[in-house]
């Protein structure tokens, strides 16, 4: 019975970007014998589509003043080096010599995209009861922004996790 899942999705300010859910099961080969119960089953995913969120986020004004179009290097009075954003680091520098290289990404933007995770119980009724939502942010905003969330950390779906019994793997 998924209903509580429901309860839990509508309860969800939906913004400009509508759910939609898709089945999800196992497609790998499953053994004759002592198969894992969850590769016999079929799970539901919850999710919204990350490009119209993504456009939110840029066109968010929420925003200004808060936000950076390119990377950059900041230094202090003394030489030293600060980091401090997502775009002030190594990464988002090399990455943008990357796309300079390429004549079709001239005059676009890098939007480094951040996901994260954590497991949830939404209900014991289920039979399956935990879900792992899926945040979505964008490494433009600065930290101090996307860590208070102001609207910066977005769900973008809800992940369906199997109860299965660990088997570890021999090598």
């Amino acid at each position: 019975d998924h209903t509580d899942l429901h309860r839990v999705i509508d309860a969800i300010p939906l913004g400009d970007v509508p759910w939609k859910s898709i089945q999800a099961q196992y497609s790998g080969n499953i053994p004759d014998e002592g198969a894992a119960s969850w590769m016999r089953k079929s799970y539901e995913v919850w999710f919204r589509d990350p490009n119209p969120i993504v456009e939110n986020l840029l066109g968010n004004p929420d925003f200004n003043n808060h936000f950076d179009y390119m990377p950059y290097c900041e230094f202090k009075p003394s030489g030293q080096r600060r980091w401090e954003n997502m775009m002030s680091g190594n990464w988002a520098w090399n990455y943008a010599d990357m796309l300079v290289g390429d004549p079709s990404m001239h005059g676009a933007m890098l939007v480094p995209i951040i996901l994260g995770s954590n497991k949830t119980t939404v209900s014991v009724t289920t039979g399956q009861n935990d879900y792992y939502p899926l945040y979505l942010s964008i490494g433009n905003v600065h930290n101090n922004v996307r860590r208070a969330h102001q609207n910066s950390l977005v769900l973008l779906a809800f992940l369906a996790i199997p109860k299965s019994m660990f088997i570890p793997l021999l090598f």
